[in-house]
């Protein structure tokens, strides 16, 4: 078939179960359901009420907990839309689409014929599906990330000036949605080296360096307007500030806690707090001295010294459980919520229980409180899940013995880096940026497969 046409027939499809899903789903499902929808929608309406970053019904305080480019990105399709929120929800499954339009082209580049496959496995993603209809950040997210690891593949085999800052600009963009990539920027340098090493470039290894160099100027350019509004607020200059540090470590904590003391996630959050509370007290007078950006930091640097605290055991414990709810979490329970189909959710059933349980047996345990409905969605996000993780690993086994090195660390180092921020609140919503990697590594193994057998 035509690639073209191919591509047309899938994007045709793609439109009418999102204009069903649309058709469907009440109004207020798509704010009230989106995961911290307030935090990104607010910004979003006081940029245009008030033409700035503060807060909505405050504009003498700046707004620095959510970073820009998302509220900006809401804004504009509210603004355009009349204020019907329905309009981002069509923005983001352009942008998904987008994404898998990406994707397509990666694949083809690496296995010619493969890319509609590709292309259907990103956008009818049950996980990303059902995200598009929230207002969340993770899709223009996975977006961004998406298109930084396109250019990258790209500059794996031209090497060029332009690329790199192309990269920089799309990386430095990335950390506008989101501000868990930072830390790759000081890294970009590297990465470069590390790719025209394993590609083996005909350049210099010190000209991948220089253009690593500049993509990672250009990201600091980018990121630095809003690095300087954080300062302006009071929190230095940071492109995250503690208020938002303080709800990432919290969260791990409470996980680590109700492993070690095997209780609810809602009785470890209660003696988490309490702990906290303690620790404010014990400044006495101080802390009321204090200001409000100097006790923040101090409860991040509070957290940070908690996380070490606990055993080995505890810690493995923890990680595991982590990676299987960010490798093998279906996502299907953002669908549920479109469809409004109710019944229990994991995340309840291991909040509410008497003792801690693992993401599997939550699963299990909602499952079987739940319609056939709500059954069948999910089970069809499992099978997903389970096939693309099992031709994933046969994909990353086979890029090693093709030796496609340069492919294989782009991909996987992505995979590795987004799985290691999530430390243990791992689950499907925060493994979207990484599903088009995970999906060109599972096309890799699948198409390793077919071809075998035809032999």
């Amino acid at each position: 078939m035509n690639s073209k046409l191919s591509i047309c027939i899938v994007s045709v499809i793609y439109i009418f179960i999102n204009a069903v899903l649309l058709f469907v789903a009440p109004y207020d499902t798509h704010l009230e359901q989106g995961a911290d929808a307030s935090s990104w929608y607010n910004p979003a309406l006081s940029l245009l009420k008030h033409g700035a970053f503060v807060t909505l019904n405050d504009p003498t305080v700046l707004q620095t907990y959510r970073p820009p480019l998302y509220p900006i990105f809401e804004a504009f399709m509210l603004f355009i839309g009349n204020g019907n929120i329905i309009l981002i929800i069509i923005g983001q499954i352009a942008l998904l689409l987008l994404t898998g339009v990406m994707v397509y082209s990666m694949v083809e580049k690496i296995l010619p014929n493969k890319g509609t496959m590709g292309l259907s496995l990103v956008i009818f993603n049950p996980n990303a599906l059902g995200t598009a209809h929230l207002v969340q950040s993770d899709i223009l997210y996975m977006f961004m990330v998406t298109t930084t690891l396109y250019l990258l593949l790209l500059y794996s085999t031209r090497g060029c000036f332009k690329l790199s800052v192309l990269i920089g600009l799309s990386f430095g963009l990335t950390c506008l949605v989101r501000t868990s990539g930072q830390y790759l920027i000081l890294m970009l340098p590297i990465i470069y080296v590390v790719i025209a090493f394993l590609k083996r470039s005909e350049q210099p290894l010190f000209t991948h360096f220089k253009h690593g160099l500049m993509a990672l100027i250009v990201s600091v350019v980018v990121v630095f307007p809003w690095v300087q509004h954080n300062a302006n607020a009071g929190w230095g200059y940071t492109l995250t500030t503690p208020e938002i540090e303080i709800v990432y470590f919290r969260d791990n904590i409470i996980y680590l806690e109700s492993i070690l003391s095997d209780v609810s996630l809602n009785d470890a959050e209660n003696k988490v707090t309490e702990n906290e509370q303690k620790f404010i007290l014990s400044y006495g007078k101080k802390w009321l001295q204090m200001s409000k950006q100097d006790r923040a930091s101090t409860i991040v640097s509070y957290y940070k010294k908690q996380l070490l605290t606990y055993d080995y055991k505890t810690i493995s414990i923890g990680f595991i459980d982590s990676w299987i709810g960010m490798f093998g979490a279906g996502g299907a329970v953002n669908l549920h919520n479109i469809l409004a189909l109710g019944g229990d959710k994991s995340i309840q059933v291991m909040a509410n229980s008497k003792q801690h349980v693992s993401r599997v047996s939550a699963v299990f345990s909602a499952l079987l409180n739940s319609n056939l409905i709500v059954i069948a969605i999910s089970l069809f996000s499992f099978i997903y899940v389970i096939a693309l993780r099992i031709f994933g690993l046969i994909g990353l086994f086979r890029m090693t013995k093709d030796r496609q090195y340069g492919l294989l660390f782009v991909l996987t180092g992505s995979i590795i880096y987004f799985t290691l921020i999530a430390l243990f609140v791992g689950n499907s919503r925060y493994r979207l940026p990484i599903e088009p990697a995970l999906t060109i590594m599972a096309i890799y193994g699948f198409s390793f497969l077919v071809n075998k057998e035809s032999k």
